[in-house]
């Protein structure tokens, strides 16, 4: 990766992370769980593709399809313990502004909230009835399945 990217990697995730800390606590606020129906079966299925084009080779759902020893999981106790008790704000705000970090491509908001959508479908939370939205979002925190 060149020095440019890299910087723009790290100024991204600062970005991002002051953004977060800035909204405050992870549950101020927070009116649900990621346990209760808080996206659509059919918005988690539109990030599928995505998904696949964008995310996989270094984001795979569990251990063992691991490819490289960095990759960073979207499934697992890992990536339960790292969110649990944040608002899937936190997690769209990461993925629009960081990913992938390559340079690759770009995420928009509607895109990133869809794969939220598909990250939580993936890891075996609950869809509703209800498509997730930037604003619910933040009112949303992850916590372990019921």
């Amino acid at each position: 990766m060149s020095s440019k990217t890299s910087l723009l990697v790290g100024a991204t995730f600062a970005l991002a992370t002051t953004i977060a800390l800035a909204s405050g606590s992870a549950q101020d606020g927070a009116t649900s769980t990621s346990n209760d129906g808080v996206y659509t079966k059919a918005q988690a299925d539109r990030a599928k593709a995505q998904y696949t084009k964008m995310c996989a080779d270094c984001h795979p759902f569990n251990v063992a399809a691991k490819k490289k020893p960095d990759d960073v999981l979207l499934g697992d106790e890992p990536f339960v313990k790292a969110w649990d008790g944040r608002t899937l704000a936190e997690m769209l705000t990461t993925i629009v502004m960081t990913m992938p970090n390559d340079g690759s491509g770009e995420v928009s908001d509607a895109e990133g909230v869809d794969l939220v959508a598909y990250i939580l479908q993936q890891n075996g939370y609950p869809a509703g009835s209800r498509p997730l939205t930037r604003a619910g979002a933040s009112g949303v925190v992850l916590k372990p399945r019921k």
